[in-house]
């Protein structure tokens, strides 16, 4: 069986965001391709094709969610925490 990929923790992904917020030169499409594929198990191709109508907020206790096509199917992703946070700051530049 292989061993669990160690990801960023919650607040090394705020610390990245807060960098990159800082300076545009931080790029965030690594990271969160990385915990797209490894937290919700996404291909690295919906980080490519991703528009900022494809991203739902969280709400409350609702956790925030991403949909995507896969083929000619239309899926939705629930985003964990990390992903979100990499994800909101990547829209916003």
């Amino acid at each position: 069986m292989p061993e669990r990929q160690n990801l960023m923790t919650v607040q090394q992904v705020r610390t990245l965001v807060n960098a990159a917020l800082a300076d545009p030169e931080v790029d965030l499409a690594a990271p969160l391709g990385m915990s797209l594929l490894f937290r919700e198990g996404l291909k690295t191709e919906v980080l490519t094709s991703l528009a900022r109508g494809d991203y739902h907020p969280a709400v409350d206790d609702v956790p925030g969610s991403l949909t995507y096509r896969d083929g000619d199917q239309i899926r939705v992703a629930t985003l964990s925490l990390e992903s979100e946070l990499l994800l909101t700051a990547y829209l916003d530049r």
